[in-house]
């Protein structure tokens, strides 16, 4: 096929490969296991080494412990099936237990997300270090990955889901001026610069509102990728339920939608690679993990995404 031979002809100009993995999103074992498996045969299969994984977020659902175990031993057994490290950060069904046992059960407990608990000693994971923080940052050298994880306090007196503030607001560390520091923060690293979150900033699909306060985004950002808006799932996702690629919102800035690694509320299940090539232009190959076959291949030139001064 014409994609299968562009990307191989891309092969040797790649500088870093980081594949996006999102919304595996399961109540039962055996419904996650069957997306899981499925996906990780299938990118066996590509024989593409990539430096790390980012896994989105909502790598389970629901609040039974039980169920939550086991689909949490069957993904770290799936995915030791490759030696890149794996960064996990939290989405909204993260927090299912925590807010389970808060609101319908009425127990004092204190900030518990199990999928991290569980995890976060295996040394191929790593999780944020500090749930209170709202943004970190893994360097690659020439350039450099800025995550936005969901965020929440240790007591549970506020967290972040669906891009919004849950809890008691008056609690919340961070505003307008926080949000304008990270992106102070980002400029200065000096290096292009990947985003990824559990969401989009605002224009793409179930786009998150505090993201609004990272504008206007640092200008060295070149793409951000995201999931929670399920590809082919038109009842959350609504009339753009299919769209893999937009705009930020009045910023030439893409972002790329890489949900979700099932096919229940998804209409298949699907994974993004992420290619930096040598000459700093970036290839997006979405990976139809049903299928067994590329669903799209994009490449976006050095200048895009990036503002200068205009040209005479």
């Amino acid at each position: 096929m014409l994609i299968d031979s562009l990307i191989k002809a891309a092969e040797p100009k790649v500088k870093h490969r980081i594949w996006v993995i999102s919304d595996l999103q399961q109540s039962l074992p055996e419904r996650a296991t069957h997306c899981m498996t499925r996906a990780m045969a299938d990118f066996l299969t590509l024989n593409k080494e990539v430096e790390l994984v980012n896994y989105l977020g909502d790598s389970v659902e629901g609040a039974d412990l039980g169920f939550i175990r086991q689909m949490t031993e069957m993904q770290m057994e799936e995915l030791s099936k490759i030696t890149a490290p794996v960064y996990y950060i939290p989405g909204n069904h993260d927090f299912d237990y925590y807010c389970f046992k808060t609101y319908r059960e009425r127990e004092k407990i204190p900030m518990t997300i199990p999928f991290i608990e569980m995890v976060k000693d295996n040394p191929q994971w790593h999780v944020p270090a500090d749930m209170t923080k709202m943004s970190f940052t893994v360097d690659l050298g020439d350039i450099a990955l800025v995550y936005f994880p969901d965020h929440a306090d240790p007591e549970g007196k506020w967290f972040t889901t669906h891009g919004e503030v849950r809890g008691d607001k008056g609690f919340y560390p961070y505003w307008g001026d926080a949000y304008k520091a990270v992106m102070e923060d980002i400029a200065a690293l000096g290096k292009p610069v990947l985003t990824f979150s559990h969401y989009s900033y605002p224009g793409g699909n179930r786009e998150a509102p505090l993201f609004r306060n990272f504008f206007p985004l640092a200008p060295n950002i070149r793409m951000h990728f995201y999931g929670h808006a399920h590809i082919g799932d038109a009842k959350w996702a609504g009339k753009d339920c299919h769209r893999k690629i937009c705009g930020v919102d009045d910023h030439p800035v893409m972002q790329i939608n890489c949900a979700s690694l099932e096919n229940y509320r998804g209409s298949a299940i699907r994974s993004v690679i992420v290619e930096w090539y040598e000459d700093d232009e970036i290839g997006i190959l979405f990976r139809n993990h049903t299928l067994h076959v590329w669903d799209d291949y994009m490449v976006v030139r050095k200048g895009d995404g990036i503002r200068s001064p205009e040209i005479d």
